[in-house]
């Protein structure tokens, strides 16, 4: 157990590293647009890979991995749903302008920019190959689902070149190369297996200070002034993976696989609702508040989660 919340607390002193660095203008704002393009561009994709093709297929990986694929597209459809629930039936956010942002927000999860490096920290490469198939259907969620989500109660209409654009992005890609890899039965040589892990290894140190830089150039004492923002990034910090395990803690699945579902509802909003919501003309700038708060409140809840998974199916 001390082992775990070290673990734990090391990855998230790295944030405060991040924090603190943007403060002191050593990490300003500027340099976060290189550290996520290093990720998303190099290392997540080289986590991905070789995470993937380090698994041996058998008949049993076979079958997970289509069942990881089949919970993650009912997950994403029931999540969709919930928040439509919650914020046109609860809050009665229907004439709101944003409804669409907030929909978005509480739905999508930054589990391949924060939870490939924390999962893979915490939990081990076995648990990572299902996030990885989960983020494989998050990403083509974002760039469909998403972005009629946002729209809610608009006119916009939905340009499917630029869908296509951002659905082949390296880490789909190579998650879709990986599965193909394993499938095949083909293994990197040793040599570039080796040095794709090793670059994949910085993600960990790089994710977690980006986040600490997005944290350290947000105005939380604005966001917080929000009610709607506070009620539905509680609602989805601490609400949506209480949900998500009482739904699959029944369910026939592996530990590793209830794991990763769990968990990844767990993470805070996609940091793609950004972009999707400035590609839409919707209110970008709302998204990137709640993308901000979430990802303070991950600081405690994310921690939480991991323990009590851990603790309830006996990995301490």
């Amino acid at each position: 157990m001390i082992v775990i919340i070290e673990k734990i607390i090391s990855i998230f002193l790295i944030t405060a590293v991040g924090f603190v660095a943007n403060r002191k203008g050593i990490l300003p704002d500027q340099s976060n647009k290189y550290l996520v393009d290093m990720l998303m561009m190099i290392t997540t994709p080289c986590m991905v890979l070789a995470s993937i093709t380090s698994t041996e297929l058998t008949d049993d990986t076979f079958i997970l991995t289509l069942q990881m694929i089949l919970c993650a597209v009912l997950w994403f459809a029931a999540s969709t749903l919930l928040s439509w629930l919650f914020c046109i039936k609860i809050l009665k956010m229907k004439d709101h302008a944003d409804v669409g942002v907030y929909m978005a927000g509480i739905t999508t999860i930054n589990n391949g920019f924060m939870g490939f490096p924390i999962t893979k920290a915490l939990f081990g490469d076995d648990v990572l190959f299902f996030m990885v198939l989960f983020q494989m259907i998050l990403t083509i969620y974002l760039y469909s689902g998403c972005i009629i989500q946002v729209n809610y109660g608009s006119k916009g209409r939905i340009d499917l070149r630029s869908v296509m654009k951002h659905l082949a992005n390296p880490c789909t890609l190579c998650a879709f190369l990986g599965i193909a890899m394993l499938l095949l039965g083909i293994h990197l040589p040793d040599v570039l297996f080796e040095t794709v892990n090793t670059i994949g290894s910085a993600t960990v140190p790089i994710s977690m200070l980006v986040v600490g830089i997005q944290l350290g150039s947000s105005r939380i004492s604005t966001v917080i002034r929000d009610r709607s923002l506070v009620i539905t990034s509680v609602v989805k910090m601490v609400l949506w993976p209480a949900l998500t395990f009482l739904a699959v803690n029944w369910l026939p699945l592996t530990v590793n696989m209830k794991i990763a579902l769990v968990f990844g509802a767990a993470f805070p909003t996609a940091v793609a609702v950004v972009a999707i919501s400035s590609m839409e003309n919707r209110n970008a700038v709302k998204a990137a508040e709640i993308i901000a708060f979430t990802t303070l409140l991950s600081i405690i809840t994310l921690p939480a989660s991991a323990l009590l998974l851990m603790g309830y199916y006996g990995l301490v």
